[in-house]
Parts: C-alpha cells; structure tokens; sequence
C-alpha cells in the first residue's frame, strides 16, 4: 500500500479550504508511477502534463486520478475552469466513496457550482466525507454550527468541537478558527460562578488566550497566511504574562508529534 498526496483547494464565500488530503489504492506498478508523475508535474506547475498523466487513469476507472482530474477543472488548472466537468469527475470519483471527491462535490452544491445550488445536499455530501475521515468536511460542518449559515441550525458546542477535530486533522483554516473560538469562548463549557449563577441567566464565556496562541501559530506553521491570524497571535502574545517560551515548547512538541500530542481543551476552572 503506498500513500500519496495532492492538494485540493477551494475559495468559498464562507471560508477558504486548501488541505493535503493523503490518498491510498492497490495498483499495478505502471499505473501507479503514472500517478506518481501527474502529482510531481502538477507540484512543478506543468498542470497540461499532470492532466496528461491522470486523464487515461480516471477513464480506466481509478478514483484517485478522477478527483485529481477533477479539480483541475474546477481549479482552473492547465484548462479553463469548468464546474460540470468537475463535477463529472468527482462524481464518478464519489461512486467509489472516494472521501475527497465527496467533499469535493458538497463545496460544488454549496456554492452553485455546475450545479443547482443546494444546501442540504452539500451538507449531505460533507457529513459523508466526515464519516470517511476528511478533517476538512469537520471544518465546513463546523463553521456553518458557529455560523447559523446555509440554514443550518446553531449549535455552539457541536461546531466548536467539530472545529477542534479539524484542527487537530491538520486543517490550517481551522486550526486558525480554533484558535478565535478559544480566545472568544465560543461553545466552551460553562464556567461555574457559584451563588452568582443564580443572579444571571446567562452563561459566562471560558476564553483561554494562552491555548489560543497556541493554536494560532501552529496555524502560522501549517503556513496560514491571514492578516487577521497575524494580529490574533500578537495579542494573545501580550496576554501570556511571561509564558511564551512555555507556549514555544508546546507548539514545537505539538508539530514533531504529528498534532497527535496537542493541548486543545480549554481549562474551565
């Protein structure tokens, strides 16, 4: 079994996605270095001969280079951007539970793009590529919880968490927004304030600037490049009180173990 990576990558009008998804399949030696080839040419920038080299493998039937093929066109890529030929490809792609070309067709549908646009079919479309894996579909699901777009309903403490397991995913856009929701206390748990939460209805937001630095340049690590991460990060620097050599070792720990050893729970007491 040998993993290889591509990117894929999207300008929506509620958030920007661009994420290395990794992609797996059994094939012969000479599919698979044909494979290997449109992925090192479309790293160059030589997208006609990435296209070339994916083209007869996504009409013999390999999902891999049908979603490739796919956001070519939808990319605009070495062709002019065409939405109906992206989406035939990552349809026949998702006829195979391919997770990106899943993902891929509910930012098609969300966005009305060779296609009628329709909210719950593209919510559809993300739930199924969370299911699969794709952090990325956390992130869009999440985001619309916080939002209330699309007509999804608001659910604060769903989307938070859905943002924090696409930040630990590897999703730079989220591991941004994690690092807002932690400043900001979105969705966090309440915090108790004893005799007092009987004077007040209303729950008392849990921000934690110091996990929200964190985050916000591990986002900067990832290679997220946003005017608004760079102003997030230089003030929750001036909130850390002396402890920014301590957050350093944290983010620095965090990458060298793959995000699998991250703080990411806010602390509430």
């Amino acid at each position: 079994m040998k993993t290889l990576r591509t990117l894929f990558g999207r300008q929506s009008l509620i958030v920007t996605v661009s994420v290395l998804f990794s992609i797996s399949f059994n094939s012969l030696s000479a599919q698979s270095n044909r494979f290997e080839a449109g992925i090192s040419a479309k790293a160059r920038g030589q997208y006609l001969t990435a296209i070339r080299s994916w083209q007869p493998l996504a009409e013999d039937g390999m999902p891999e280079a049908q979603v490739n093929l796919g956001h070519m066109y939808n990319e605009g890529l070495g062709v002019n951007v065409d939405f109906e030929q992206a989406l035939y490809w990552y349809t026949l792609a998702a006829e195979s539970d391919q997770p990106e070309a899943i993902f891929n067709l509910g930012l098609l549908y969300l966005d009305g793009n060779g296609v009628a646009q329709h909210s719950p079919t593209a919510l559809d479309y993300f739930e199924r590529a969370e299911e699969l894996g794709v952090a990325a579909a956390s992130y869009m699901l999440g985001t619309l919880q916080l939002s209330g777009e699309q007509g999804v309903t608001v659910n604060l403490e769903r989307g938070r968490e859905r943002i924090r397991q696409a930040a630990l995913g590897g999703v730079p856009e989220a591991q941004f927004t994690f690092a807002n929701v932690l400043l900001s206390g979105v969705g966090a748990p309440r915090k108790s304030r004893g005799i007092l939460d009987f004077l007040f209805s209303e729950p008392v937001s849990v921000g934690d600037p110091f996990l929200s630095y964190v985050w916000g340049r591990i986002s900067q690590e990832n290679d997220h490049v946003d005017p608004n991460l760079e102003r997030l990060v230089g003030v929750t620097e001036v909130m850390l009180e002396g402890r920014r050599a301590e957050a350093e070792e944290i983010i620095t720990e965090c990458i060298a173990s793959g995000l699998d050893n991250c703080p990411s729970r806010a602390r509430t007491d």
